[in-house]
């Protein structure tokens, strides 16, 4: 959660907002307190979105579609009012980390408790399916994860049986990875789709990763479709039949969400479930500050053809797949000879932005705001600060200036994930270190997010190594930094793309950090060192290990 930014509003309907949850390309999502005092989730949308002709008849559908669901699994519509002159909706409030942010941050589940997963989750899909929806969306973000049990939220792109499509022809609705081939072929779409996404979910939960891999969304659909999931790491023989049979290709041959229930275990013992000691290890990962992640996810949309195989090199792609899962040269060139064929083939599909979490600091280093944290009002002193003097008009780091924080901002002990942002310009190739943002530890920096003059190239860095960015950095242009820590790996993002990671075999115990510098480090002697020439603003802190989709839509620059 994050306080309320001076144009923000203080009352949506009948609730009074009291901070904020997420954003998103869809809204703005509040925290809202009901007249009687309950607390509710508030999306409140874009203004350019309501310009859009044909989106007041989408935003009652998934008012609507809301409405008919009820379960103890779902997250339903409370209140909501599409004819407003910004349109809202209110839902139930789940206080919890989503799945997605869940495994990014401590790792895949255990089998007992993706087992206890698999039957709630069966449990909301019934619910769905049995008030006349597809979901149509379900993935690892869109799972919130209670200290009573999981919810399937976002049922914005539901879709009910009997209504036409809005989308236009050839325009799908998904996630790549967790899309049923169906979905990506323009088929009929039936309640065995979400059973589908529901493996793939399940497959996340039990390993860390997608089953069809990782890249761009083309290469994710295309293995969909024509490919076999990797399961090989799912664990017990009976979970990994039953993802497995969630995953078949072909939708008559997956089983129902009852099915799914039966073979959990947990058939008819529903009422006891989220009391079973399997899912312990699942609630402990909920923050018992009670900072909510609020998962209210829009759909942007991405033409790309599923059906054709990804060329070897292509300009500009969101990021390169891992190396677990590139795809085979088989798959190429099968491709390649016409093998795919399809006698309608969509030409594009929505693909769904995953909400950015609240950082616990954030500085937007403009003339307005100066050195002040907009989210937690950290202690911090500008000195020879050129406010506005810099690229665009922003701040000015003019080789000996800097803005310190008298405290610490983010628990940087081993094992703890974290994640740290920031826009930087260099107005020319420096000739040594060039920080952005550092904490310190004792007298020398925990972490340094900088540039490099070694091979010219970005870094996020701590004592024992770090990661470097492919390319040699570029001055007289803005950059994106976002520098994650996930365990005790550090990753390195440039502009929204994932370049090297860093491991260190045997993590060393650090002092407690107690000052975060922005334009400078920390040298081994306790000296300022890395004085950074350029410009910096929106620096962001995380406690959570952002993953990539979260970091590709932090990217995104702001509308100015």
């Amino acid at each position: 959660m994050r306080a309320l930014e001076p144009g923000d509003p203080r009352s949506v309907g009948d609730y009074r907002l009291s901070c904020r949850l997420g954003a998103g390309g869809m809204g703005e999502v509040f925290l809202g307190i009901s007249p009687g005092g309950r607390r509710v989730a508030v999306k409140l949308v874009h203004a350019e979105l309501v310009r859009q002709p044909e989106f007041r008849s989408r935003f009652r559908r998934e008012v609507l579609a809301n409405r008919l669901v009820s379960g103890a699994y779902t997250a339903p519509v409370l209140d909501a009012d599409p004819d407003a002159p910004a349109p809202w909706l209110a839902t139930s409030y789940v206080p919890g980390p989503s799945l997605r942010q869940a495994v990014t941050d401590q790792g895949p589940f255990p089998p007992a408790t993706v087992s206890a997963l698999a039957a709630a989750l069966a449990e909301g899909l019934i619910s769905i399916h049995d008030a006349g929806l597809v979901h149509r969306d379900l993935k690892p973000s869109n799972v919130l994860l209670a200290e009573d049990g999981p919810r399937v939220i976002d049922f914005g792109i539901a879709r009910i049986d009997d209504a036409s499509r809005i989308t236009r022809t050839g325009m799908m609705i998904g996630s790549p990875g967790f899309m049923s081939p169906e979905q990506i072929n323009g088929a009929d779409i039936t309640p065995a789709s979400d059973v589908f996404s529901l493996g793939a979910v399940l497959a996340y939960a039990a390993t860390g990763t997608n089953p069809f891999g990782e890249g761009p969304a083309h290469a994710m659909g295309y293995r969909a479709v024509h490919e076999e999931p990797d399961l090989e790491a799912l664990g017990p023989p009976a979970l990994r039949s039953l993802v497995a049979d969630c995953l078949a290709k072909s939708p008559e041959h997956r089983p129902t969400p009852r099915d799914v229930l039966s073979r959990t275990g947990y058939d008819g013992e529903l009422t006891t479930l989220l009391g079973n000691d399997a899912w312990q290890p699942a609630a402990d990962r909920v923050h018992s500050s009670d900072r909510a992640v609020a998962e209210a996810e829009t759909a942007t949309r991405n033409t790309v053809d599923l059906h054709e195989a990804p060329p070897e090199t292509t300009p500009a792609a969101p990021r390169e797949p891992k190396p677990r899962r590139g795809l085979t040269r088989r798959t190429a060139l099968a491709a390649g000879a016409g093998i795919v064929t399809a006698a309608a083939i969509p030409t594009g599909f929505y693909l769904t932005r995953e909400e950015v979490p609240a950082p616990i600091a954030a500085w937007p280093l403009d003339t307005r705001s100066e050195a002040a944290d907009s989210i937690g009002d950290r202690t911090a002193k500008q000195y020879r600060m050129g406010w506005g003097e810099g690229a665009d008009g922003a701040a000015l780091f003019a080789g000996r200036s800097d803005v310190v924080v008298h405290e610490k901002v983010v628990d940087t002990a081993p094992g703890k994930a974290f994640s740290v942002s920031a826009w930087v310009y260099l107005n020319e190739q420096p000739r040594g270190m060039a920080t952005a943002v550092s904490q310190s530890a004792g007298n020398s920096s925990d972490f340094f997010l900088r540039y490099t003059p070694a091979e010219g190239r970005w870094a996020f860095a701590d004592r024992e190594g770090g990661a470097t960015s492919r390319d040699p950095a570029e001055p007289k242009k803005w950059t994106h930094l976002v520098g994650v820590r996930r365990k005790h790996a550090l990753h390195l993002y440039v502009d929204g793309v994932e370049q090297q990671s860093h491991t260190a075999a045997s993590p060393a115990a650090r002092a407690p950090g107690d000052k975060l510098f922005i334009g400078r480090a920390n040298g081994a002697d306790g000296r300022a060192t890395g004085w950074f020439l350029g410009s910096i603003r929106d620096v962001r802190v995380f406690d959570v290990g952002l993953s990539p989709e979260q970091i590709e839509s932090l990217a995104e620059p702001k509308a100015e």
